[in-house]
């Protein structure tokens, strides 16, 4: 496996807790979800909206978010998605699954905890 694929595959798991922990601070639509992801991460958490989609579907159909359409022009619509409370929760959930393997990758790499 190439390099850049580990590397996709890697972020690409880390996208729902990317997604939620920044729908946390409001309501945003796609392309503000993933500018938002690289200027928080300063630089580190680029995706493309393309991969974005997919994890804001699943997240919509587990009731974790949900969405307003508002028209845009005559034939545009633009999509904001809102954290509801159960999204709140899993949030934290997956918070918590993160720094604990988190810490045991520290550990496993031996490097300071």
């Amino acid at each position: 496996m190439s390099k850049d694929l580990q590397s996709v595959n890697f972020r690409r798991g880390l996208l729902p807790l990317v997604v939620l922990q920044i729908l946390k601070s409001g309501d945003m639509y796609g392309y503000q979800i993933v500018q938002e992801a690289g200027r928080r991460s300063h630089g580190h958490i680029i995706t493309q909206e393309g991969s974005l989609y997919p994890v804001l579907y699943r997240l919509l159909a587990s009731g974790y978010i949900s969405e307003r359409k508002v028209p845009r022009g005559e034939k545009m619509v633009r999509v904001y998605y809102h954290l509801e409370d159960s999204g709140r929760e899993y949030l934290e959930s997956l918070i918590e699954e993160y720094d604990f393997i988190s810490q045991g990758m520290a550990l496993l790499l031996e490097r300071k905890v």
